[in-house]
């Protein structure tokens, strides 16, 4: 029932009414122990009406109060979460990938593992960072969140690197983050997807 449906019900209701079918619960307990039912019907009767009120006074009040308290989503658990319905849109192109060397610290000394548990979570963006003059890999292609480096794309997805190379925009979502068992404020594992965002057609090898 509508809870502004039941205010008028409950207004429309007479103590009266209420009070005489009240007393009919001590009395039929009295019945059953055997016991004058009159009596306690009596006493029922003058209990409920005096108690009617203070029944019906909060419960109309119940009915009228709207909850202000509900919990809002904060701007970035909002962002992560249409982040990760965009991923979730079968007509949005992404493929799966992690960040590799998590393990090791970044070129600024910054604790990765430990940086990816206090700022990275599932939806968080992730900026993908060409680089070409990579001696160890010149199809290098790190991650990267509010300047941190975080570690690199996995030298098997090349694909990656050569798409950026053509013009091919492409962005990435953080997907799944796992924490260690022993080092609980330590990330161990970030899976991401990698999201196409050009409408140009582009073939992954």
């Amino acid at each position: 029932m509508n809870g502004h449906m039941s205010v008028p019900w409950l207004l429309q209701l007479s103590p009266i009414w209420m009070a005489l079918a009240g007393g009919f619960v001590p009395a039929l307990i009295a019945a059953f122990k055997r016991r004058a039912m009159t009596r306690w019907y009596l006493y029922g009767f003058a209990c409920t009406l005096v108690a009617w009120p203070l029944l019906a006074l909060p419960t109309i009040h119940a009915l009228l109060v709207w909850r202000h308290d509900i919990p809002k989503l904060s701007p970035q658990r909002q962002r992560r979460a249409d982040a990760l319905a965009l991923i979730a849109e079968s007509s949005v192109r992404s493929y799966p990938s992690w960040i590799a060397d998590l393990r090791r610290k970044s070129p600024a000394g910054i604790n990765r593992r430990h940086y990816a548990y206090k700022h990275i979570g599932p939806g968080e963006a992730l900026e993908l960072v060409r680089e070409p003059a990579n001696r160890s890999n010149d199809h290098a292609v790190a991650y990267c969140h509010r300047g941190v480096h975080l570690g690199y794309v996995p030298k098997g997805q090349r694909w990656i690197a050569e798409a950026l190379d053509d013009g091919l925009r492409l962005t990435a979502i953080a997907e799944e983050v796992k924490i260690g068992w022993i080092f609980r404020r330590r990330a161990k594992f970030v899976g991401t997807r990698i999201v196409i965002l050009n409408e140009r057609s582009y073939r992954q090898p």
